[in-house]
Parts: structure tokens; C-alpha cells; sequence
């Protein structure tokens, strides 16, 4: 009986075995091909054409046999694309669903970073968006850009707005900002060591309800260990004057 059930079990195993080379064999770029591609997203900065010019690019077989991930990889690689997602669609479509990056400020000229402190490089760089400039050397966009948001958090709540920050080959912060009281934009210098200590001392004196008159101010240096310098315009000269804490 069991020598029976293994003439039986062994020529179905090779029938299969031979079934699925035959199957490897056969080019399904010819099955199904792609015909329709369904693209999803909120175009702001990435031009929609390009974009499905570049989809249609990436098209490498047909329904069954197209690489999902590689053409997911090639699309990640425009500048302003977040993420993607690519799917098939019975019976010979794509549905691609695209979201962008979120610019929250410039970089160095050149670039620009993403609200999760990603530098990227588009095509064309304009300055007319309402963002902060970042500077810093290469490989520290990410220590830039958290210090920001640290400055952010108390700055708007203050009614400022930084303008500014950069972050020296000395490493020696410094920032400029602006507010709704002043015309011209105010220099902050925090200097290399302590800066998030020299930074919670201005939110301290410039916070309250005694808080110092911001106009006609130029430069506030943070750099002294128990007060600040602060440069004075006028209409006739500029002049300087040291506030110590008590």
C-alpha cells in the first residue's frame, strides 16, 4: 500500500515541479500590460507632468511583472517627492498615490530642508517663500534645524519671528529675527558654548511684562556671563549700552 501512494505522490511532484519551470520561462511583459496609470496627490511644487512623464519612464513590464519597489525607488529620487506608494490596479492599471515634501526652510543657498530635517535640492531655488534661512556646515543641517524649533518654541509665542540662524565653522550661533514692533530685523549672538542657556535667558528678559523696548535695537550679545550688550540706533550715531541681570 505505501509503495502504491509513492508511485502516485512522486511523477505529481515532478508534473509541478515541471509546471513551475515552464512558468519561470514564460515573458510576462506580453501578459497584461500596463495601460492606465491613476495618479493621487496635492501638486504644489512638483509639476504633474513631469511627474507622470517620469512614471511612465519607470514602466518596465507589465501587470504581473513589473517591480513595484524599484519604480517606487526611481520615483523617491525627485527632489520634492515624500514618500510614494505604487499598487496594481485590476486588470491594467496603476494607482500611484504621491505626497510632497513640506519646505520649512532654506539651506545654505543652495538647498532647501523639509520638516523632517531632510536637505533636498530642487531644480530651481526661489526665494519667495516666507522661510527662514539656515546656515551651517555640511553634514549639520540636522543639529541646525532642531536648534530652530527649540528658538521656535518660545519665539512664537513671544511675537517673534526668526529670520535667520546660522551656525559658524567655529560653531557660534547666531540669529536674526524680526517682530511686528520693530522695523529692521534684530542680530541675536549666542556665541559657541551654552546657547541654549544664553537663549532662555532673552526669552527670560524679553518676555516680560518689564520686557526692554525693542526699537531702535540692532545687536543683542548674549556672550557675557551675567548680562547682555546691546547696540542702539539712532538718527545721529550707534551707540552701545551693557544690561546686567541681578
Amino acid at each position: 500500500m505505501s509503495r502504491k501512494r509513492q508511485l502516485i505522490i512522486v511523477p505529481a511532484v515532478i508534473v509541478l515541479s515541471l509546471s513551475l519551470w515552464k512558468l519561470n520561462e514564460y515573458d510576462f511583459s506580453n501578459v497584461s500590460p500596463i495601460k492606465n496609470v491613476e495618479i493621487e496627490g496635492e501638486f504644489e511644487n512638483i509639476s504633474h507632468d513631469d511627474f507622470r512623464e517620469k512614471v511612465v519612464a519607470a514602466i518596465d513590464g507589465g501587470y504581473f511583472s513589473l517591480d513595484l519597489n524599484s519604480m517606487r525607488e526611481e520615483l523617491m529620487l525627485m527632489p520634492w517627492v515624500d514618500d510614494v506608494s505604487v499598487r496594481r490596479q485590476w486588470p491594467s492599471a496603476l494607482h500611484i498615490k504621491v505626497t510632497e515634501k513640506q519646505a520649512i526652510a532654506y539651506w545654505n543657498d543652495n538647498a532647501m530642508i523639509s520638516n523632517h530635517g531632510d536637505v533636498f535640492k530642487p531644480k530651481v531655488i526661489g526665494q519667495q517663500l516666507d522661510l527662514p534661512k539656515l546656515n551651517g556646515p555640511d553634514g549639520l543641517h540636522k543639529k541646525v534645524w532642531h536648534f530652530l524649533t527649540t528658538i521656535n518654541k518660545d519665539f512664537s509665542l513671544m511675537g517673534f519671528k526668526v529670520t535667520d540662524l546660522n551656525l559658524d565653522n567655529r560653531r557660534a550661533w547666531s540669529l536674526n529675527f524680526s517682530s511686528q514692533k520693530v522695523d529692521d530685523v534684530i542680530e541675536v549672538k549666542l556665541g559657541r558654548n551654552h546657547a541654549e542657556d544664553r537663549l532662555a535667558r532673552f526669552v527670560r528678559v524679553f518676555s516680560g511684562f518689564d520686557k526692554p523696548d525693542l526699537k531702535n535695537m540692532v545687536v543683542i550679545d548674549l556672550r557675557y556671563p551675567n548680562g547682555f550688550a546691546v547696540k542702539i540706533k539712532n538718527n545721529i550715531a550707534t551707540g552701545h549700552m551693557l544690561v546686567t541681570e541681578a
